[in-house]
């Protein structure tokens, strides 16, 4: 029965990854060149750093700030999509209502999205990992171990995101257990010099060559298979939503003209989403966490305020991403309604960027307060914050996150971070020519903000007036 049912869902799952690609294949194409391309760029980059750092890393503070930075990156997205998994209903309500395990659902549902996902994205970390780690005193190994301990941290925000909707929903037993387990997790970073890193304090160690490699490889890889397997548990016995009980509401004050603007109504549809504001505060929390402790470490100014604001900035993304969604799953009263096509994608862009700079903000201005930050680099974020959420429009244009299966969420996530690495490739390989060329870097940044903005919204403008979905 198990094998059985992970067929017929895999099966599905592909038929609509298949049907999405003939529907953009030139987009489709370009995403699976770019990826092809990437291992490649990312190595020689990954190879530029090392160098970089080769002899600066005296404390440790270095190796720990490449294993903390992107750890953090790695739970925020972890945390989204597990608050975004659909559960057992994604396999329709005749298989969800039949004899079917909750284990065997859960693993069902995720078998090729996650698959994908590995394929996808491993040789890109992999590669630059291995990279960087090169010219460490740690080696090649080192660096394979790098990029296990960044896989695991995925399903280790995902637990984390299943503990904060047991306590939601008052399953207290799990919340207890999950505690339990971070105190062993702290408890054995203590013994190795760092309590956020837990066991995976091993992987800085062995970048900086006081430990064997394989060791930290072997550790990574276990503490990933260790937390992935945890994550199938409390996600096969999540409790349901709690119902709300009917409270009589005061009557609201109609809105002048007896509608509400655009952008307000786009962002009411994008608030009542529950794995939304989830996510959003999750993005808060994982950047107020990494301040405290970059700040514990005694990380010199912009360090704290680069690794709470990129950090929040990895789980804000998600709203920006379904925006398309919501514009597709509303053709009908969008198209029908007397405002025009523009004013709405206008709209729409404006509310899901908003909803991306919100929780950056807000986590920016802790930090900048707490530490300080320069001018310039408030430039920065601000720069990759508005990139960022104009790629995000573009790939949920392209792939609207309208579906309850995994599958259709872990392809539009997949189709972000294809389109991110393609435009950092881009980037990377351009800018340095135009600005020798005598253009200001500010001239640059502005016109890479506009080019991926102006392309998601005229992507989100191109959708909204399809015929289909």
């Amino acid at each position: 029965m198990r094998s059985a049912l992970c067929e017929a869902v895999a099966r599905c799952q592909l038929r609509r990854l298949r049907g999405a690609a003939a529907a953009a294949p030139v987009p489709a194409a370009v995403l699976a060149l770019a990826l092809a391309l990437a291992p490649f760029a990312l190595s020689h980059l990954g190879h530029s750093l090392g160098r970089e750092l080769a002899g600066a890393d005296g404390t440790g503070a270095i190796s720990g700030a490449i294993v903390l930075g992107p750890l953090l990156a790695a739970a925020v997205a972890g945390a989204g999509l597990a608050v975004s998994f659909p559960g057992r209903a994604a396999l329709g309500h005749q298989l969800a209502g039949g004899p079917v395990g909750q284990v065997s659902a859960v693993v069902a549902t995720v078998l090729v999205p996650a698959t994908g996902g590995v394929v996808v994205l491993l040789p890109s970390l992999l590669a630059v990992s291995v990279g960087l780690a090169a010219e460490l005193p740690g080696g090649r190994v080192a660096g394979a171990a790098l990029a296990a301990a960044v896989t695991s941290a995925v399903p280790a925000g995902a637990v984390v995101a299943e503990m904060v909707l047991a306590t939601i929903r008052r399953h207290l037993w799990k919340p207890v257990a999950i505690l339990a387990g971070a105190l062993g997790w702290a408890g054995g970073g203590m013994v190795l010099g760092a309590a956020p890193l837990g066991p995976l304090a091993l992987v800085r160690d062995a970048l900086r060559g006081s430990v064997p490699a394989w060791a930290a490889l072997g550790v990574s890889g276990a503490v990933a298979v260790i937390l992935a397997l945890a994550w199938v548990v409390l996600a096969a016995t999540r409790p349901a939503s709690r119902p709300r009980g009917y409270r009589s509401r005061p009557a609201r004050r109609p809105v002048r003209g007896g509608r509400m603007p655009i952008p307000l109504a786009v962002g009411a549809l994008l608030a009542r989403r529950g794995d939304i504001r989830l996510t959003a505060c999750g993005a808060v929390g994982f950047g107020l966490a990494g301040i405290a402790i970059a700040g514990s470490a005694g990380a010199p100014p912009p360090t704290p305020f680069l690794l709470g604001a990129t950090t929040a900035l990895f789980g804000s993304i998600l709203c920006p991403l379904l925006v398309g969604g919501v514009l597709v799953e509303g053709r009908w009263l969008w198209r029908g309604g007397p405002v025009e096509r523009r004013v709405v994608v206008r709209a729409a862009g404006f509310a899901g960027i908003a909803g991306a700079v919100a929780p950056v903000v807000a986590v920016g201005v802790v930090a900048a307060a707490a530490s300080g930050a320069a001018w310039s680099t408030v430039g920065v974020v601000g720069a990759l914050v508005v990139t960022g959420s104009g790629l995000a429009l573009l790939a949920g244009a392209l792939i609207p996150c309208c579906g309850r299966g995994a599958g259709d969420q872990m392809t539009t996530f997949a189709a972000l971070a294809a389109m991110a690495v393609a435009a950092s490739l881009t980037v990377g390989l351009a800018a340095p020519g135009i600005v020798a060329l005598g253009v200001p870097d500010s001239a640059v940044v502005v016109f890479v903000c506009a080019i991926s903005v102006g392309g998601g919204l005229v992507a989100l403008g191109r959708r909204l007036g399809a015929d289909g979905s």
